[in-house]
Formats: C-alpha cells, sequence, structure tokens
C-alpha cells in the first residue's frame, strides 16, 4: 500500500490524465487482492492489457510496475506472459534513455518468443529490436531486420509487414542505397494495396515513383502517379488532387519533356489557389520559372519568378505584419517614455556618478574574492584528483596483491596440504591393509579423506581452475550451479556476445563480483528465482544480477548510508577496472545489481 500511495502521489504531480491511467491499474491490482492466486494473476494479466498511451505517460512509474509484473510471472510460473512484459519495458526503457537496459529486454523478449516457438511475436520483436540497435549499430539492425521480415513473410503477416518493410526501406534510403529501398518500398506498397488502404496507397504509389525518378524510369513513374491521381479523384480529395499535378511536373520536367511539365505546373498554381495553399502554388511558379529560363521563355521566367516572389512576400507579410504593428506601438511607447526620462536626467546622472564610483570599488572587490576562490577551487581539484588517482592506483594494486596471494594460498593448499592429506590416507590405508586394523582406524581416513575434500574445495573456491583454463562464462556457469545446488534456488544464466578471451584482471574481476552478489543472495535475499546475465554492449561489458527476493535499500547503495564490505568492495573492485556499479531494489520486490565496465581484449603475439 505504500508503494501505491508514494507512486499515486509522484503521478499526480505530473498531470490528471497520468494520475487516472495509473489509478485504474492499482484499482484493478488493488481489487484482486482477495486471494493470492487471483492477484498474481491479475496483476500480470492488468500489466499486459496496459494502454500504450497509459504505458508512455509515466515512464518510471510504468517500468515498476513491469518489473513487479515480471517478477511475479516468474514466481508463478506464467512463461507466456514473459515475452510480452519484456517488450513493454524494452519499449518504456528505450523512451527513458536505458539503452543498454532497452536492448537486454528485448533480447531477453525474443528468447522467450522463441522459447514459445510464437513466431508472429517474434518476428515482429526482431523489428523492433531492428529499429532500437540502429541508432548505435546500423549493421546489427539490419540483421535483426531480416530475420524478423523473413519470418514475417513465412507467417503471410501483411500488416505487419507493411510496417517492416516501410521502415526497412526508409534506413536504405538513408544509407543511399536506393535500388534496397525500392525494392522495399515495392513490397510496402503492394501490400498497402492488398489492405485497401485508400488514404496510404497514393503516398506509397508517390513514394516508390521518385525512387524511380532517381533510376531514370520515367514510364513506371508515370504510372504509379496516374493510379494515386485516380485514387484522390475518387475519393475527391483536392488538396491531394493538387499536389499530385506537382507530382506529374517534377516527372516531366525529370523527364525532359518540358511542355508537358508547364501545363501540370500551370495546373497546380491554379489547383493551390483553389484549395488556398499558398506554398503548393509558390513550388509550382518556381518550377514553372525554370522550365520558361530552359524554354528560352524570359517573358514568362519573369513573371512566373515574380509570381513566385509575390507569394512569398504575401505569406511572409501575413505571418510578420501583427509583428510589426507590435513593434510599432512599442517603439510610440518607447518615445514617450523618453520623453519623460529626460526630465529627470541630470539628477539621474549625478546618482549615477555615485552609485558608479561605488560599484567600481565593490567590483574590484567582489573580482578579487572570485579569482581567489577560483584559485583555491582549481587547486583543490588538483589536489582531490590526484589523491583521487592515487587511492585508485592503490585498490587496484591491492586487488593484485589480494589475487596473486590467493593464488599462492590456492597452491599450497593445493600442492602442499593436499599432497601430504592424500600420502597420510595412503600411508593409513596401507597400514589398514598389512596389518588387519580397522574400526578406529576407518574413522581415521574418513576424517582425513573429508578434510582433503574440504581442502580441494577451498582451494577451488580461492583460485577456480576452470577461469584460467576455460575463460570467465564456463566458470561463472560452474560457479553459480556449485553454490545454488541443494539450495532450492532457481538460477538461470545468460550470455551474449562475450569473446572467449579476455584480459586476467578483467575476468577474474568480474568472478568475484559475481561471486560476492550471489553470497549476498544466499545469505540475505531469501530469494527463489536468480538471473545472472553477462552481454558486451559494444567496448562494455555489462553484469545483470536479478533476484526475487525480499529487496534491497535503494539508500543503502545509492546515498552516503552505511554499506556492507561486500557492497564496498564490489564498488571499489568495479572502480579499479574503470567501471561502474549500481543497485536498485525495493522492499518485496527483489534486488537487481549491474556492473558495466570497459572491455579491453588482450593483444594477439
Amino acid at each position: 500500500m505504500p508503494f501505491f500511495v508514494g507512486v499515486f502521489s509522484h503521478v499526480q504531480q505530473k498531470s490528471p490524465y497520468r494520475s487516472c491511467c495509473v489509478l485504474l491499474f492499482f484499482a484493478l491490482w488493488g481489487a484482486s487482492a482477495l486471494a493470492q492466486e487471483k492477484r498474481i494473476y491479475n496483476v500480470v494479466d492488468s500489466a499486459l492489457a496496459m494502454p500504450y498511451n497509459a504505458m508512455v505517460a509515466d515512464l518510471p512509474a510504468s517500468q515498476a510496475l513491469l518489473q513487479q509484473a515480471l517478477i511475479q510471472a516468474r514466481t508463478s510460473k506464467r512463461d507466456d506472459a514473459l515475452g510480452q512484459l519484456h517488450r513493454f519495458l524494452s519499449t518504456v526503457t528505450l523512451l527513458a534513455g536505458q539503452l543498454d537496459s532497452a536492448v537486454y529486454h528485448g533480447q531477453q523478449a525474443i528468447h522467450s518468443f522463441r522459447k514459445q516457438n510464437d513466431q508472429l511475436m517474434l518476428g515482429m520483436m526482431l523489428c523492433d529490436l531492428g529499429h532500437v540497435t540502429k541508432r548505435r549499430d546500423v549493421e546489427q539492425a539490419f540483421v535483426y531486420y531480416r530475420e524478423g521480415i523473413a519470418i514475417l513473410e513465412e507467417l503471410d503477416a501483411r500488416q505487419e509487414l507493411t510496417r517492416g518493410y516501410n521502415n526497412l526501406s526508409m534506413v536504405y534510403e538513408m544509407k543511399g542505397d536506393i535500388d534496397s529501398a525500392l525494392y522495399f518500398g515495392r513490397k510496402g506498397m503492394v501490400f498497402t494495396e492488398a489492405l485497401n488502404d485508400s488514404t496510404g496507397m497514393p503516398y506509397a504509389f508517390n513514394r516508390v515513383a521518385l525512387y524511380l525518378l532517381h533510376k531514370e524510369r520515367f514510364d513506371e513513374a508515370r504510372d504509379l502517379m496516374l493510379r494515386a491521381d485516380n485514387i484522390r479523384k475518387a475519393t475527391k480529395d483536392e488538396h491531394g488532387m493538387a499536389e499530385q499535378l506537382l507530382y506529374f511536373g517534377d516527372l516531366y520536367q525529370a523527364w525532359g519533356k518540358l511542355p508537358e511539365a508547364v501545363v501540370r505546373f500551370q495546373d497546380a498554381a491554379q489547383a493551390a489557389r483553389r484549395v488556398q495553399v499558398p506554398y503548393m502554388e509558390q513550388y509550382a511558379q518556381e518550377r514553372l520559372a525554370e522550365l520558361y529560363e530552359e524554354q528560352g521563355d524570359a517573358s514568362g521566367a519573369l513573371l512566373a519568378t515574380r509570381r513566385a516572389f509575390a507569394i512569398k512576400d504575401s505569406l511572409f507579410n501575413e505571418n510578420n505584419s501583427r509583428t510589426i504593428l507590435e513593434m510599432e506601438e512599442r517603439y510610440e511607447a518607447a518615445e514617450k517614455d523618453r520623453a519623460i526620462a529626460e526630465l529627470g536626467v541630470a539628477a539621474e546622472r549625478r546618482q549615477l556618478y555615485t552609485w558608479l564610483g561605488v560599484g567600481v570599488v565593490a567590483l574590484l572587490l567582489v573580482s578579487g574574492l572570485l579569482f581567489h576562490q577560483v584559485k583555491q577551487r582549481r587547486l583543490r581539484a588538483e589536489r582531490d584528483a590526484g589523491i583521487i588517482a592515487e587511492r585508485e592506483a592503490g585498490l587496484k594494486a591491492v586487488f593484485e596483491a589480494a589475487e596473486n596471494e590467493r593464488r599462492r594460498l590456492a597452491a599450497e593448499l593445493h600442492d602442499g596440504i593436499g599432497q601430504q592429506l592424500g600420502g597420510l590416507k595412503h600411508r593409513l590405508e596401507s597400514i589398514k591393509g598389512g596389518n588387519g586394523i580397522g574400526g578406529p582406524l576407518d574413522e581415521v581416513i574418513h576424517i582425513v579423506d573429508d578434510t582433503s575434500r574440504e581442502v580441494r574445495d577451498l582451494a577451488h573456491q580461492m583460485m577456480p581452475k576452470a577461469l584460467s583454463r576455460l575463460g570467465l562464462v564456463p566458470a561463472m556457469d560452474e560457479m553459480l550451479q556449485r553454490s545454488f545446488r541443494d539450495t532450492g534456488v532457481k538460477v538461470a544464466f545468460d550470455h551474449f556476445g562475450v569473446p572467449a578471451e579476455l584480459l586476467p584482471a578483467l575476468s577474474t574481476g568480474l568472478y568475484r563480483i559475481t561471486q560476492e552478489l550471489v553470497g549476498n543472495i544466499l545469505k540475505h535475499a531469501q530469494a527463489t528465482q536468480v538471473d545472472v546475465q553477462l552481454l558486451r554492449n559494444k567496448d562494455h561489458l555489462v553484469l545483470l544480477v536479478q533476484d526475487n527476493g525480499k529487496g534491497y535499500s535503494v539508500a543503502g547503495a545509492n546515498s552516503n548510508a552505511p554499506k556492507g564490505i561486500g557492497l564496498r568492495n564490489i564498488g571499489d573492485r568495479a572502480r579499479s577496472m574503470g567501471g561502474t556499479f549500481t543497485i536498485h531494489g525495493t522492499a518485496g520486490n527483489g534486488t537487481e545489481a549491474s556492473v558495466r565496465v570497459p572491455l579491453e581484449l588482450p593483444v594477439s603475439a
């Protein structure tokens, strides 16, 4: 209930519309709280049914609600809802500027749709993820678009394909690839026509026709423009018919058929006057001036140019006449004020000189103080920067020394004490076999065997062989499975694009951070589900660890409140690698920790 009050109060301050949308959502949620099983299903279903306008009205509130629904869907094993919830979260985080989270949730949605074999949603989500990633990696965007469109084509989902083709066509046009833009523009045009969209068809025909003009395929362009013209005439679209004459004029001018172009632009000018769209008439007159000049008709070119300038001046005068009148009124008022001000100018001048002298002295004093403060702040900043650099170097050295000591102790435990215990066990077994002694000696052998096993486990925890032998991803997978074995906690580990070879300091640092977070979950979270993701985002590695436990106070991690030693070590280790560490959580809704570090690959020999 406090969560509802806090979110609703925040939303109510934004706008009544937002507050009404969120109030409706929480009303459904509160009513479903009569029974635990119904409550879980109603929260998830309500989140899935949330309208788009309500979802984007207040992004932080929507993100919190969707995350809560996602946790409950996992708890109640609502696998059918995970993909759509991740898709909504990808949209919300993209609009909030959280591009890493948008890519992550988009990838999770794709994974879920693949698992559920929902081909329609998979194709749509791949196209959506292409739209998200084109801001940073246009080639990866094309990969997503191609796979998504291939799926939608196999399903013959024409309505969804129309949007996909049009979006892909515009991306190709932005790259200057007119052939590909024309290809996908034609596909979108065909589907628009199949849907019998009388509003969209003329625009689709004309857009493809303009692509054809670049290719000098004038006959095909004319046929498409005629089809667009027929539709606009059939729907009695006066504005569209006037605009269509401009398209015909551009066609014939590019084609070199100047007389036909002149007739079309003349008709377009008349139609523009009839529908009262001055900018269309101005465009027609400007093209007529060019055509008359090409035909050697100087008087016609001059007349068309004058008409174009007249329309331009008319638009300018219409837009600025009110501004001119306001300026005239202000000028008259200023003249009156000036006449009144001249009466007291002498007294004001004397007073001005007095205050000017005082002001100069004050200015000198303030300037001296400011200069002194700026100098002191610069010196303090340089000193603080040196201290921070020294501290970061010290942290890195401490972590490196600690890892070296771990390696040394692990080797001593394995090769020293471990070998000695193994030898002791074999010696005891030989004594037992030679003398036929049983009973107490068997118990001693069992104790030695348990001790040897504990020494090996301790050495493995201090420096796992999988980390140096197989790499970060297999080592993390092995550590997670071993840590949560026989605990009743379900763990899921996903990784995307992580290089097989990393710098030892980077792989060891991320492994230790994951180890510390897993230890905190086992000690404090009381969770039943843990999700760990390790993904590459261009030149960074991002580690995300989520659980559905009792939550974590954000103030404890992101303010000056006291922190535990483990969290401080995680933050220090992340900073020593040049990265950042953040942790978010609310009571009863689990915890999400993220680490983002620069990716440095080892130099090949």
